[in-house]
């Protein structure tokens, strides 16, 4: 977090950054540095053994300092001697790098501290929890800017060590792309808080449109995480689809229409409104139609293959017996993608998306579970296969039929789910497909 406030800061402000890690570095600082800085922000710890002193010394020595404290929770002997101080609390971390700034320029309204330079420095150290920055990155030499970087090298594969050790401890952005920079990470700050590790993702223009889908659904170790903005993205299509299946509209005409506007390109967006909109008339002809149910199928309708989205060539694989005869022409990446998706998607209903119903999760996970038990991940046999689970099932194999055959025919697909699904908990689901041909 000091990396990323003393890039949003100098970028912001015409000042420069020092950082110091305990009280007692700041205390030695402030008496041995002539020039009184012009602020200082300080990470409160309640807990710090030179608190008081610290404090104290700031309010005798030091009253022409403008003075911003980061707090969480105030201990009783300091509740006095920092009342006086412009505060910002912990408690909404995500805000921090925008509130700091916003405080700082209000204790700077009127002095000359508003950064307007061309060029904006980074630390070279705030570099490596970047991404790859892939964009123009320059050197100072003397008065000049030498480009060392041009936007298309893949700076995630430097080595900035090198850099250090030559003495270099600064490179520079051109202003547009220091700002750009900073609203990247200001989307991703919530994810930064909750992950070890965590690497900001910076997303250029130029980049194809599968590289910056992929780039959305970030993957930190084992975790599997989004971003605010694609998490509403994804939130308002959940509700267009729940406003769409609310609606007792035609099956057969909506059907029709989705194969008719069928490509390879839309394959993702085709089935989660096939799967949403089968299930949960599926659900409503079982009189399962309560809005928890339908909630939780149209979710687990869009979020199930999420990870796939921009790679069909995945989500068209339907069973494990079919991932297995292909596994040869897949790459290592390819395979591990797929076969982690139900878990992964599982992952990221559970962590972003709290207005879904409580164990929306389950049926993201068992969508490619078999009655028979050859499905994963878990091979699941029917008796350990929820109703709700076995419809969702159900639901996500006829969107597989209907977009792969060329003429598809309900009844058809019936034929086959009769010797395929004829098992407890499936049965009933086959019935509603019956109404179904008759709706």
């Amino acid at each position: 977090m000091r990396g990323i406030l003393k890039f949003v800061l100098e970028t912001q402000l015409h000042l420069e950054v020092t950082e110091l890690d305990t009280e007692e570095k700041a205390l030695t600082y402030l008496r041995e540095t002539g020039p009184r800085p012009a602020m200082i922000i300080y990470d409160y710890n309640p807990h710090a053994y030179l608190l008081e002193d610290f404090i104290s010394h700031l309010h005798e020595g030091s009253k022409d300092v403008r003075i911003i404290i980061l707090i969480d929770k105030v201990r009783e002997e300091g509740v006095k001697l920092l009342k006086p101080t412009p505060q910002i609390k912990l408690m909404d971390e995500p805000r921090i790098p925008v509130d700091l700034v916003e405080a700082a320029k209000d204790l700077f309204a009127g002095s000359p501290y508003q950064n307007t330079t061309d060029y904006c420095r980074v630390d070279v150290n705030f570099l490596s929890i970047l991404d790859g920055i892939n964009k123009n990155l320059y050197i100072k030499i003397g008065d000049k800017f030498i480009q060392l970087f041009q936007e298309d090298d893949d700076t995630d594969v430097v080595d900035f060590k090198k850099y250090i050790e030559r003495g270099v401890k600064f490179l520079y952005l051109k202003r547009d792309t220091a700002e750009w920079v900073i609203e990247q990470i200001q989307k991703q700050i919530t994810i930064f808080l909750k992950t070890n590790n965590f690497r900001f993702v910076l997303r250029g223009s130029s980049e194809s449109a599968e590289k910056k889908f992929e780039q959305k659904i970030l993957r930190i170790g084992n975790e599997v995480h989004i971003d605010q903005e694609f998490q509403h993205t994804v939130e308002l299509a959940i509700e267009k689809i729940k406003e769409l299946v609310k609606h007792n509209q035609h099956v057969g005409s909506l059907l029709a229409q989705f194969k008719s506007n069928q490509t390879e390109f839309a394959y993702y967006t085709q089935k989660i409104n096939i799967t949403s909109l089968i299930a949960c008339t599926l659900a409503k002809n079982l009189e399962w139609n309560s809005r928890i149910t339908i909630d939780k199928l149209v979710f687990a309708s869009v979020i199930c293959d999420i990870t796939l989205a921009v790679r069909p060539q995945l989500i068209k694989i339907r069973t494990l017996h079919e991932f297995n005869e292909m596994r040869g022409t897949l790459s290592q990446e390819e395979i591990r993608l797929f076969l982690n998706h139900p878990k992964e998607s599982a992952d990221l209903l559970k962590k972003y998306f709290s207005s879904a119903p409580p164990e929306t999760d389950v049926l993201a996970e068992q969508h490619h579970e078999q009655p028979d038990g050859s499905g994963f991940p878990f091979g699941l046999k029917a008796d350990r296969i929820s109703p709700l689970s076995a419809l969702f099932i159900i639901a996500n194999d006829f969107a597989y039929y209907f977009l792969d055959e060329e003429e598809p025919h309900l009844q058809d697909y019936i034929l086959r789910c009769q010797t395929r699904y004829d098992f407890p908990n499936f049965r009933k689901v086959i019935k509603a497909l019956e109404k179904l041909k008759r709706s």
